[in-house]
């Protein structure tokens, strides 16, 4: 169990307010515990609010916080105002959180956004107890990815962004650290195991360069020399549908029966149909490569081991939704400010 003497610094670490919380010297004097700080701003009075949560080996959790005098009253922390379930406001008619997760219920199936928000609170978790500083160069470059990232080359186009998604440049800072911190914590999370991660999984990403088609009835399939040609005279008679006619195919991002007829073809040959959501797929392979683990590779395996860990640490997670049907509840900072805009100057948009 923690000790009197772990309890007492921590509780003077709390009473010393925000300068006094050294976290850092706290977890290197006392390693075999995890500690977090959350910080808690009472809907109330405004008032900011930390407790200290130290986790021990054996899984037991130890809260303390911290009252100064005249601070909000116990009885009154915790308390919301009417305001706080209030997710979106359009013309003075109000969506209610409750009401927009009910609206996205349709999609529980798919998950995939329900995923998203449980995999944010677990690498929040992590941030919090690890963080990831970044100096101010690398929150700059960070920023200018960011961008890169969304096409936003001017600092025009920046305000333009900041404005239409109602952000404030310190909630685009907050983003972009967050981004970059996740993307150091997965290169820490990868950190020793990529070349045995590839070793044993490296097919997946074999590539095969293709010329493919998507046709909106069920195609003769043409001869080899003659796969472009077909595919010209059906999009000029409406029967091939618009989009993207080169491509480069992942082993691992194919069905099994693609998978089997697309890198079992020699270079040249003209393999399908394939059914489709929208009609039939046509693909003539034109180069199958096996991977290698070059830049591009390595991030890739870097997402799916942590793609694995974040799995890992779902499946021990206790998971609480405060909405919907009641099984879906189931145990299972900065260094600096980047300049957003690129112009010149350390701040300002």
């Amino acid at each position: 169990m923690t000790d009197g003497r772990m309890l007492a610094e921590a509780i003077d670490m709390l009473g010393a307010g925000t300068a006094g919380h050294d976290l850092d010297g706290f977890r290197a004097r006392y390693p075999g515990a995890r500690v977090r700080l959350v910080a808690q701003r009472e809907e109330y009075d405004g008032s900011l609010h930390h407790a200290l949560l130290i986790k021990e080996r054996d899984g037991a959790t130890i809260s303390l916080s911290w009252c100064p005098d005249r601070a909000l009253p116990w009885p009154l922390r915790g308390v919301h105002r009417a305001g706080e379930h209030l997710l979106l406001r359009v013309n003075g008619v109000e969506t209610p959180v409750a009401r927009a997760i009910a609206c996205l219920d349709f999609i529980w199936d798919e998950s995939r956004l329900a995923d998203r928000l449980v995999t944010d609170s677990l690498v929040r978790e992590v941030l919090e107890e690890e963080p990831e500083p970044l100096t101010d160069a690398e929150l700059q470059g960070a920023m200018d990815a960011f961008r890169r990232a969304r096409g936003l080359l001017t600092g025009g186009a920046v305000r333009a962004w900041m404005d239409r998604n109602h952000i404030s440049h310190h909630e685009l800072e907050e983003l972009v650290v967050l981004e970059a911190s996740v993307a150091r914590l997965r290169s820490r999370v990868a950190a020793g195991r990529v070349d045995d991660w590839f070793a044993a999984h490296g097919h997946e990403f074999d590539v095969a360069r293709v010329a493919r088609v998507e046709f909106t009835e069920e195609p003769r399939v043409p001869a080899a020399d003659g796969f472009l040609d077909a595919a010209e005279r059906a999009f000029a008679d409406g029967v091939a549908r618009p989009g993207e006619v080169f491509a480069t195919l992942r082993r691992g991002e194919l069905s099994p029966e693609t998978t089997g007829r697309v890198f079992g073809a020699a270079p040249g040959t003209v393999t399908g149909p394939f059914a489709t959501e929208h009609g039939h797929l046509l693909i003539k392979v034109l180069a199958v490569e096996p991977a290698v683990l070059d830049g591009t590779v390595r991030d890739l395996v870097e997402r799916r081991i942590f793609a694995e860990w974040i799995e890992r640490r779902r499946s021990t997670a206790k998971i609480e939704w405060f909405w919907g049907a009641a099984d879906r509840t189931a145990a299972s900072g900065s260094s600096g400010v980047a300049n957003p805009t690129g112009t010149a100057g350390r701040a300002g948009t």
